[in-house]
């Protein structure tokens, strides 16, 4: 074959492989096009905003000490997570670290979760808050189950706080419970309570319940507990001092160690009242911050913070539900009669015929 029809030749084999490359290229691109719309369409908008373009946010919680309060305060902050459309493990992961009420155990959780980053770490007490306010500077932070912020030095008012966390405030309804109490027994003169005085918030509810109880007619008489094998002898030297019922106030070590309290009340025929709503099958009647609402509440301010609100703009707020509850068998074992006008003085107030025993 001559040279010119060679070279002819192996032109037009050339320009051929070009325009099959050319084509499958084309192919190609628009077949990765036609994917990457598939993608987009598949992902919801809010779904790429709370998964931050496809990643998991980062949660932890940290909590002081097993108790109903800090369980409701858990349960409720999961379904405000579940409500707000948010899955586990799909859109967030959650994880849970728990002190057992040691105070050194806290301070190596702090270390443990101030030295990861997080998008936003959950605070459930205030010792907690107190805490991880100071190990965690930079990192956003919003708690709940603390009975005052304010008096825990987070912050100036409700409105002037720490720049980088906001949260929850369950400060107990001492003067609702008292209102209740003496409606129930109108003859009463002293209240008693055991508080924990290593507890912030414990010292500030037992001056507010005392404050409460002044206001009323009534003295207040507390005693101290560092442990819970401290926590039957409070009792009965408060049985001892005179007291005509028990208003305890609520705070980690009471509320971990309520029963051995519930136990004097009963053995020695002390009423007992009470500011948790888990504890109304051993009390007459608790006038409660509903500590579920408490988790809850704080599961919706959390999702703000990760849609990209700043926590310094938002106040501290209360929890939004209170719960008086009675307990008709716990009255009647007592010998406390119900009468019908504290519908009226206290509407929202529920009867509950628990067995008490």
């Amino acid at each position: 074959m001559p040279y010119d029809t060679v070279n002819k030749f192996n032109m037009k084999s050339f320009t051929r492989a070009v325009l099959a490359l050319l084509l499958v290229s084309v192919i190609l691109l628009l077949s990765d096009l036609q994917n990457r719309k598939k993608v987009s369409i598949i992902l919801k908008p809010d779904v790429q905003a709370q998964s931050r373009d496809g990643k998991m946010s980062k949660l932890a919680l940290v909590q002081y000490v097993d108790s109903p309060n800090s369980e409701d305060c858990e349960r409720g902050l999961r379904k405000a997570l579940e409500d707000g459309n948010l899955k586990e493990n799909t859109d967030f992961t959650l994880k849970v670290y728990n002190a057992q009420g040691d105070m050194s155990t806290l301070n190596s959780i702090a270390e443990t979760v101030g030295n990861e980053k997080w998008d936003l770490v959950f605070s459930g007490s205030t010792p907690t808050i107190q805490l991880l306010s100071k190990k965690l500077v930079n990192q956003n932070i919003v708690f709940t189950n603390v009975g005052d912020p304010v008096g825990a030095g987070l912050g100036k008012s409700k409105q002037d706080h720490l720049p980088n966390l906001t949260g929850i405030s369950t400060m107990s309804d001492f003067e609702g419970l008292i209102d209740l109490v003496l409606e129930l027994q109108p003859g009463i003169k002293h209240v008693g309570t055991v508080f924990t005085p290593a507890e912030i918030n414990s010292v500030i509810y037992k001056d507010h319940l005392s404050e409460a109880a002044k206001k009323r007619g009534l003295e207040l008489i507390a005693a101290p507990a560092s442990n819970a094998t401290e926590i039957t002898d409070a009792a009965n030297t408060l049985v001892a001092q005179g007291i005509d019922v028990f208003c305890q106030i609520s705070d980690n070590l009471t509320g971990s160690s309520g029963s051995s309290i519930q136990k004097v009340s009963h053995d020695r025929k002390i009423p007992y009242y009470g500011f948790v709503t888990s504890q109304i099958d051993r009390a007459v009647a608790v006038c409660a911050r509903d500590y579920f609402q408490a988790g809850y509440d704080a599961g919706k301010m959390g999702i703000e913070v990760l849609a990209g609100k700043n926590p310094a703009n938002m106040p501290f707020q209360n929890v939004g539900k209170t719960d008086y509850l009675l307990n008709e068998d716990a009255a009647r074992y007592f010998g406390i009669s119900v009468p019908e006008k504290i519908f009226t003085l206290i509407p929202q107030l529920v009867i509950k015929n628990i067995e008490y025993k």
